[in-house]
């Protein structure tokens, strides 16, 4: 079902959509893919010039695009598919800034650092129009600085001085 929606979008994108001048997409961007990854987060800001709704998200890049929300669940952040997402008019709604983003799921290819990403949203106004809006996102160098340190507030304790005395004791021996 995934599939034919997404096939569906996707021949929808072809067409000139007739109200995309109500949505302005800015700010799109995700990062590189590492080896072996088919998911990635796009994170955006959109403004509708009316009330309207996010409803869906699709790429030719990948297999499905969705709507995703940070949630926090007994101290675990989980990340949770959402159906729609409110675009009040004239208001710039960032996904990625609070939690809120698109997902694309599948993709088909690696994202590499300095290309451009073409996706598209599906907006729904109040009036029951839909409108498909097409974009690109800058892809941003895979960042693997601090991603295997545990996120932590408290300042580090310093370690313990080694003795002087301990620091002598230790010899090489080469062969």
């Amino acid at each position: 079902m995934k599939g034919i929606l997404c096939a569906g979008l996707l021949a929808m994108m072809a067409v000139a959509p007739a109200y995309a001048d109500d949505v302005k997409v800015t700010k799109a961007w995700t990062r590189a893919t590492a080896p072996g990854q088919d998911s990635a987060s796009v994170q955006l800001t959109i403004t509708s010039k009316n009330d309207a709704t996010l409803v869906g998200a699709a790429s030719g890049s990948a297999q499905s695009g969705e709507l995703h929300s940070m949630v926090v669940e007994d101290g675990v952040m989980k990340m949770r598919a959402i159906e729609s997402l409110p675009l009040p008019a004239n208001t710039p709604v960032t996904l990625g800034a609070d939690g809120n983003h698109l997902m694309l799921i599948g993709l088909k290819t690696p994202l590499k650092a300095g290309r451009k990403l073409p996706f598209a949203i599906k907006v729904k106004f109040s009036n029951g129009r839909t409108s498909f809006v097409r974009a690109l996102a800058q892809i941003k160098p895979l960042e693997t600085t601090g991603m295997a340190e545990p996120m932590n507030t408290q300042p580090a304790a310093q370690p313990p001085a080694q003795p002087q005395a301990e620091a002598q004791q230790h010899e090489h021996h080469h062969q």
